[in-house]
């Protein structure tokens, strides 16, 4: 189980995570449990958005790690690639100095008892490798930079 103390514009919320399947999340917000329905999970670039039938605005979070490459309120440079939620690297596929190709798995993070490949959103080189396997990861953090 996983609980977040959350304040969104100016309310406090408690939200506990009970328990998460491949489609659906039981959660208990403020002591009331809710199932939040899970039509799919994408690969975003700067945000996370999952369709449910209770609705919680989760703001980006920020970690030390992330702040050498991302401010919070400032977008992530071009060749950064995010952290779309937050999860552990499983794996990772590239090294410094590697050419890839937009679309090319970058690695594999795993978020919810899922494994997310994180592709490459343009094509480049990698100047760096900001993570390493094992790592937990908040959202929005950068995992690899892209030049």
């Amino acid at each position: 189980m996983k609980e977040y103390k959350l304040k969104i514009n100016d309310n406090n919320y408690t939200v506990v995570i009970k328990d998460v399947t491949d489609d659906a999340v039981l959660a208990e917000v403020n002591g009331k449990k809710h199932v939040v329905h899970i039509d799919t999970i994408s690969n975003l670039k700067a945000t996370a958005e999952i369709q449910s039938t209770t609705s919680i605005a989760v703001p980006s979070l920020s970690s030390p790690a992330a702040s050498a490459h991302a401010t919070p309120g400032k977008p992530a440079e071009t060749g950064d690639i995010i952290t779309p939620i937050p999860g552990q690297i499983i794996s990772i596929s590239v090294s410094i100095g590697e050419q890839v190709r937009i679309g090319q798995k970058l690695l594999v993070l795993e978020a919810m008892k899922l494994e997310n490949s994180i592709t490459a959103t343009m094509d480049g080189t990698v100047s760096e490798i900001l993570v390493a396997e094992g790592d937990v990861v908040n959202q929005s953090q950068p995992l690899i930079v892209l030049t």
